[in-house]
């Protein structure tokens, strides 16, 4: 049985970049009559580092999570792990596609949210998820399922409610963007909701104030560690450092975010947008995603994502707006006067941030897309 093929091979995989130096089988549970198919829990070394992943496997050692879902649901309610809030869902199961970093099964009136790189501690998508369940912009979570690992609990899954009738908010609008169809509205609608859900974190959840100096200080370390991973972005390091100091004097107040908001992690339902996925952004550090952050951070990840909406056509060879920088910057607007802010130098800073992250991304996996958020740096930084 080759695991180390199967997790090279699935979607779900986070270190593809670092060869594989050991897969060890730290749990093992038989889920069906045959002993054929295995529920496994992975310690995998790569890169000088470890890592837990959860799988189901048949015979072959292949993943069969998202083909025999049942099979799943079947172990954890024979007993895999411990159960916290209501019982989970029974029946038929079928899973969502589309989804890179775990896995979620819809049944019933249930999504069961399976997570494959597990992490010491309470997941953030539970943590936060289950202290606003009556805001009206995110699916509640029922219930969870954790598994103690090397004397720490971690979260195996977890149960939301299902949200009918919705479409992935990034489809959504690019709907509109291939039209040249203005989507000020539908932005203005999203603000709206990310707003609500900010608040109802702040309700829930401490928060604090920070120097600005000290938000100043963390973007300048990432900046750095930025340009090592991007040398292209030398050229505009000076600028940014310029950027950042000048946020130097005064509070600003930090809380729990989402981390790692976009169009792909919101749903447009017929009334109104649900934000989905708070588990921050995957490559960082469980510790670090659950530290209070400014709520810019999240309107910055939108900002972004509206920007890419507007390009994404033209990049993919179809149709989109005439002036794709005009349909973002008119969508961008209108989502801020529905969240309710003006644009300042943190909200410029947080969205800088944001581009430079993305100029990192694409050159290591889009290159021919590194022109978007470059041209978004540029235009930050005043050299358009």
């Amino acid at each position: 049985m080759d695991l180390a093929r199967m997790l090279l091979d699935a979607r779900f995989y986070g270190a593809k970049s670092d060869t594989i130096d050991d897969v060890e089988i730290v749990r093992e549970v038989s889920v069906d009559d045959s002993n054929e198919a295995r529920l496994l829990i992975l310690r995998v070394a790569h890169g000088g580092r470890h890592s837990l992943y959860q799988v189901l496997v048949d015979a072959a050692g292949d993943d069969i999570l998202a083909t025999a879902p049942e099979l799943y649901l079947g172990a954890v309610a024979g007993g895999v792990g411990t159960r916290h809030g209501e019982d989970l869902p029974t029946g038929a199961a079928r899973a969502v596609g589309g989804e890179q970093s775990n896995t979620s099964l819809i049944v019933g009136d249930r999504i069961l949210k399976v997570f494959r790189r597990l992490e010491a501690g309470e997941n953030p998508d539970v943590e936060l998820l289950s202290r606003i369940p009556d805001c009206p912009n995110v699916a509640p979570v029922r219930g969870w399922v954790t598994a103690e690992i090397d004397g720490t609990d971690h979260t195996l899954a977890m149960v939301q409610d299902f949200v009918p009738d919705a479409d992935d908010g990034w489809r959504f609008a690019l709907g509109f963007s291939a039209l040249d169809a203005p989507f000020g509205a539908e932005a203005s609608l999203l603000g709206e909701a990310t707003r609500a859900v900010h608040e109802a974190l702040a309700q829930a959840l401490p928060t604090e104030s920070v120097n600005l100096s000290e938000l100043a200080a963390k973007l300048t370390r990432q900046l750095d560690e930025l340009v090592e991973r991007a040398p292209v972005l030398a050229e505009y390091a000076d600028d940014v450092r310029a950027v950042y100091a000048a946020l130097d004097g005064g509070d600003t107040r930090v809380q729990r975010v989402h981390g790692d908001l976009h169009l792909g992690q919101v749903l447009r339902t017929p009334d109104t947008y649900i934000l989905i996925d708070f588990e921050g952004e995957p490559a960082r550090p469980l510790a670090d995603r659950r530290m209070p952050d400014s709520p810019l951070r999240d309107v910055a990840g939108i900002l972004r994502s509206l920007d890419y909406a507007a390009h994404f056509p033209a990049h993919s060879g179809g149709a989109g707006p005439e002036d794709p920088a005009s349909w973002a910057q008119a969508a961008a607007e209108a989502f801020l006067e529905g969240y309710g802010i003006a644009p300042g130098p943190l909200l410029d800073a947080y969205v800088l941030d944001k581009a430079l992250y993305e100029v990192v991304y694409e050159s290591d996996n889009r290159p021919e897309w590194v022109d978007i958020p470059l041209a978004a740096v540029r235009r930050i930084l005043g050299r358009e």
